[in-house]
C-alpha cells in the first residue's frame, strides 16, 4: 500500500474531495498508523473520520456485518486531544483505532456481553487493558457483537443478532469474538480485543484470515473484564504479527487487582523479542495431525484442509524448519487427556466485583433481589436463543464450588504435563496444528439460530488446558475458505512464539482480504 496516496485520499474526505481509495482503510496497519501520526503525515482527527465514514458506509448497506454494538462518541474529541500533543514519540499506539470486545469493560461506552438485559449495563471504570491502550495513544472506536457470555464458536447475540463473516456471508464467521474479527477484515479498524478461553480468538482468525494472538494467561491484565478462571485472557486479532505485538506489548505487565499477573512482566518486548527470533532455521514443529479430541473420530481433518496444512508444511520445511508429525496415541489420551476441565459455578462474581450502573428494576427481576443473576438476565432478555437460556441457567445463583474448581484445576495440570512431556520427548520448539481442521457451518437463516453444535474440529484445548500461548496465522484457504495455522509455545515465551509465527507469515503471505 502506498502511504502517501491513503494520506492524500484521507484529506480529501475532509478538505473538500469527496472520494479516496476505500481499500487503502482496509489493509493500513497499527504499525504503519503510528509511524504516520507519530511524523505528522496524518492526523489522529482526518484518520478516525475517515474509518467513520466507512463505517458508515457499509454498515449502513444491506450488505453491513453487523459486527458493531456501540460506538464512542467522543472518538472525535479524543483524537482532537491527541493531536495537540506535542511529543508523539512516547506514544506506542499513536492514534491507532482500535475495537474492543463487548466483554471487556469501558467507562464511556455499556459493556452488554451480548446480552439483551445489559444494553445499557455501564461500568464505572475502564478495564486496566484499556486504560493502557488509551494511555498509548490507542483509540477507542466502539464495543463489538459477541454471543452471550462469550460461550459459543459462533457470533449471534440479544443484543446484535449475527455478526456475518465478511470472507463469506454464508459461512460461520465463528466466536466468540466475531465482532472484532468482522470490524478489522472490513477495515472498520486495523486491530480489534477479543477475549479467548477455547478458541475464541484464534478459531475466529482462522474464519477470517487474520492474525489471532492468545498471549500466556497472566500476561495481559484480566481486571475489568468477565472471564472464566481457568484460562481466559485478553488478545488481539490483527492483519499481521508485529501489530499484535505491538497491541500485547502495551497491554501486559503485573496487576496488583490480578493475581494472576504477579511476576509476570515483559523483560524485553515483545517486538524486540520476535525480531531477535525471527527464523525458523532448525526450530523443531511438531505437527499435531488430529484436531483435539480428534484420535477417536473418522473425520480428523478434511481432504482440502489437510492439502492446505501440507503446503503450509512445506513452506515451513522451505525456511529450515524440522517437522515432526505427531500422532497422538490413545493412552496418551487416557493418562492425561481424560479429565474435566471445566466448572460453571462461581460465573455471576463479575457483577460483584464490578462496579457499574445497573439497568433500573433488572436486579428485581428474580431472587434474591439485591444481587444481579443470570436469572434475571434471562427474565429480561426475550431475544435471548434457547440454548443460551439454558447455558447461563445452570450457573444462575451457583457460588464457586472449591471441589469442582479444584478438580478442574488439577485435570489441566495433569494435561499440561502430558504436553510438556511430548515437548521433552520430540525436542519441540513448538506444536503447529491447523487452528480449526473442519470447514465452518454454515450461516442459519434464522439469525437467532446458534450453530455452535455444528462447528466442529478446534485444537483451541492444547493452549486452554495448558496456559501455553498460542497465534493463529494465515495458512491459505481451502475450498476458497480461509485455514489457519496454529503455532503453540513455552509459557511466558511469548516473544519467541511471535518470531516462529512471524517468519511463517513474513515467507508466504497467505493473509487475503477480500475487497470490500
Amino acid at each position: 500500500m502506498r502511504k502517501e496516496a491513503l494520506s492524500l485520499a484521507i484529506s480529501m474526505i475532509f478538505f473538500g474531495g469527496h472520494a479516496y481509495a476505500v481499500e487503502d482503510l482496509q489493509h493500513y496497519t497499527v504499525q504503519e498508523i503510528v509511524n504516520d501520526v507519530q511524523h505528522g503525515k496524518v492526523t489522529a482527527t482526518a484518520l478516525v473520520k475517515a474509518y467513520q465514514h466507512r463505517i458508515d458506509t457499509i454498515e449502513g448497506s444491506t450488505q453491513g456485518f453487523n459486527a458493531i454494538l456501540t460506538r464512542n462518541t467522543n472518538v472525535e474529541e479524543e483524537a482532537r486531544a491527541l493531536d495537540a500533543i506535542n511529543d508523539k514519540a512516547k506514544l506506542a499506539l499513536a492514534g491507532v483505532p482500535i475495537f474492543v470486545k463487548d466483554n471487556i469493560n469501558t467507562a464511556a461506552m455499556p459493556t452488554s456481553h451480548g446480552v439483551e438485559a445489559l444494553k445499557t449495563y455501564q461500568p464505572k471504570y475502564n478495564a486496566v487493558a484499556v486504560d493502557r491502550l488509551i494511555k498509548a495513544g490507542a483509540l477507542v472506536m466502539g464495543k463489538t457483537n459477541m454471543p452471550e457470555f462469550a460461550m459459543f464458536w459462533d457470533t449471534v447475540s440479544s443484543v446484535g443478532g449475527r455478526t456475518y463473516n465478511p470472507q463469506d456471508r454464508t459461512k460461520n464467521i465463528n466466536g466468540s469474538s466475531g465482532g472484532s474479527a468482522a470490524s478489522v477484515v472490513a477495515g472498520y479498524a486495523p486491530v480489534a480485543l477479543g477475549t479467548e478461553s477455547c478458541g475464541s480468538i484464534t478459531d475466529v482468525a482462522s474464519f477470517t484470515s487474520l492474525v489471532g494472538y492468545r498471549p500466556s494467561p497472566g500476561l495481559v491484565p484480566r481486571t475489568g473484564i468477565d472471564y472464566n478462571r481457568l484460562g481466559d485472557t485478553i488478545g488481539p486479532l490483527a492483519k499481521n504479527v508485529v501489530d499484535a505485538a505491538m497491541v500485547v506489548d502495551v497491554m501486559a505487565g503485573e496487576d496488583p487487582q490480578d493475581n494472576l499477573t504477579k511476576g509476570h512482566h515483559l523483560n524485553e518486548s515483545l517486538l524486540t523479542s520476535l525480531t531477535n527470533n525471527k527464523s525458523l532455521k532448525g526450530k523443531v514443529l511438531g505437527y499435531v495431525v488430529a484436531p483435539f479430541g480428534g484420535w477417536k473420530t473418522d473425520i480428523a481433518i478434511t481432504p482440502a484442509i489437510s492439502a492446505t496444512m501440507q503446503k503450509a508444511l512445506d513452506e515451513l520445511r522451505g525456511q529450515g524448519a524440522i517437522i515432526t508429525p505427531i500422532h497422538i496415541p490413545a493412552d496418551w489420551w487416557a493418562d492425561y487427556g481424560s479429565g474435566n476441565y471445566w466448572d460453571d459455578s462461581g460465573k455471576e462474581d463479575y457483577f460483584s466485583r464490578t462496579q457499574a450502573t445497573i439497568p433500573t428494576g433488572l436486579k428485581e427481576k428474580t431472587k434474591p433481589y439485591d444481587v444481579l443473576n443470570y436469572g434475571d438476565l434471562i427474565a429480561a432478555s426475550p431475544h435471548m436463543n434457547s440454548i443460551a437460556k439454558d447455558w447461563i441457567q445452570a450457573s444462575d445463583n451457583k457460588p464457586l464450588d472449591p471441589k469442582t474448581f479444584n478438580a478442574a484445576v488439577e485435570s489441566r495440570k495433569t494435561f499440561a504435563k502430558g504436553v510438556d512431556l511430548l515437548y521433552k520427548q520430540y525436542h519441540l520448539d513448538a506444536l503447529i496444528y491447523p487452528t480449526v481442521s473442519l470447514p465452518p457451518a454454515d450461516v442459519e437463516k434464522d439469525p437467532a439460530t446458534l450453530i455452535d453444535p455444528k462447528q466442529l474440529g478446534t485444537h483451541c484445548g492444547w493452549a486452554n488446558y495448558t496456559g501455553r500461548p498460542v497465534v493463529s496465522v494465515p495458512a491459505g484457504f481451502s475450498n476458497h475458505f480461509p485455514v489457519g495455522l496454529s503455532f503453540l509455545g513455552d509459557r511466558f515465551n511469548d516473544g519467541k512464539l511471535l518470531g516462529l509465527a512471524a517468519a511463517f507469515e513474513e515467507s508466504t503471505h497467505n493473509q487475503k482480504l477480500p475487497q470490500i
